[in-house]
């Protein structure tokens, strides 16, 4: 018996032969064989893109999204603006799938479709960000910086890596600057090359399992690098170890809050979920369970 009455498979028609065909061939059979019906959407812009996801929410039990973390994020922006939207699903087909990642969703199409149609819906947390909406992060400094900074034939010819390439390059060039915090009313100033705001548990395929990082807590975690000296990086890349206590850190500061102001001298780029059209200053505040998300069932969850 199909596990869902209307499913909707929404994707980007501009994403390339290839992940089109992957998603149609290797996804399509298993939605279709879960679904009494299934719709399939193919979009050609980001506006058209969000125009369908709003339409689909409406009436659908279930809307499968395929591409990277930059359609994702355009699907969660969209659907912020809807009450009681239908649960989305993510079909991984991007370069990083750094989201897919915190949720366990295999990174192959056709185990993604399969674990995603025996999965369970969860309510995820999103992130309000100056009136707009994020899922995975919001970033300044070297973030955004680096995603400035990606060649588009580098990332199509090499994929993730792509983004160390464009971090190393951006490192280089890295100078400190000054931000002004307010967590849950209480103010704090720091310098810093990065200033991180993480929902979700990956950037650029590098994954932080910290115990602290849920995306269903009600809280967002708010890390600063410093400096870029070769200590502050390694101890960045040590938050890839769970049993870091990120209070022991000496180049790299960890903060919990429901509600975080961010506040820059000058404006800068803000990059949301690898998307940049924002600058700072930021009025950022955790949506708690505000999105209900298609998961795969495991053993050992990320709650």
């Amino acid at each position: 018996m199909p596990k869902f009455n209307r499913s909707v498979l929404l994707y980007n028609g501009n994403a390339g032969a290839s992940t089109v065909d992957a998603v149609l061939g290797l996804a399509v059979p298993h939605l279709a064989q879960a679904s009494k019906s299934l719709e399939i959407i193919q979009t050609d812009s980001p506006e058209e893109f969000e125009a369908a996801c709003q339409n689909a929410a409406t009436h659908a039990d279930i809307l499968f999204i395929a591409g990277g973390d930059g359609t994702v994020h355009l699907a969660v922006r969209a659907l912020s603006t809807i009450s009681n939207p239908a649960p989305i699903a993510i079909l991984p087909s991007g370069t990083a799938n750094d989201f897919a990642r915190t949720l366990n969703i295999p990174l192959e199409l056709n185990l993604a479709a399969l674990e995603l149609i025996e999965g369970e819906i969860k309510e995820i947390d999103t992130g309000k960000i100056n009136g707009g909406s994020f899922l995975n992060f919001a970033g300044i400094g070297l973030i955004a910086d680096a995603s400035s900074n990606i060649d588009p034939l580098l990332k199509e010819r090499y994929g993730k890596i792509s983004y160390f390439m464009s971090a190393l390059q951006s490192l280089r060039q890295a100078t400190p600057f000054s931000v002004q915090l307010k967590i849950d009313e209480i103010s704090y100033v720091e310098e810093a090359v990065l200033v991180l705001v993480m929902n979700g548990k990956s950037i650029g395929t590098h994954t932080f399992p910290l115990a602290t990082i849920d995306p269903a807590d009600g809280l967002l975690d708010l890390f600063i690098i410093q400096t870029s000296s070769l200590a502050a990086i390694r101890e960045w890349f040590s938050l890839s170890q769970p049993e870091i206590a990120t209070e022991e850190l000496e180049h790299v500061t960890h903060y919990q809050g429901k509600s975080i102001s961010i506040r820059t001298s000058e404006p800068l780029d803000v990059d949301t979920d690898g998307e940049i059209y924002l600058k700072t200053p930021l009025e950022i505040e955790v949506q708690p369970h505000s999105l209900k998300m298609l998961v795969p069932k495991k053993k050992e969850s990320f709650f």
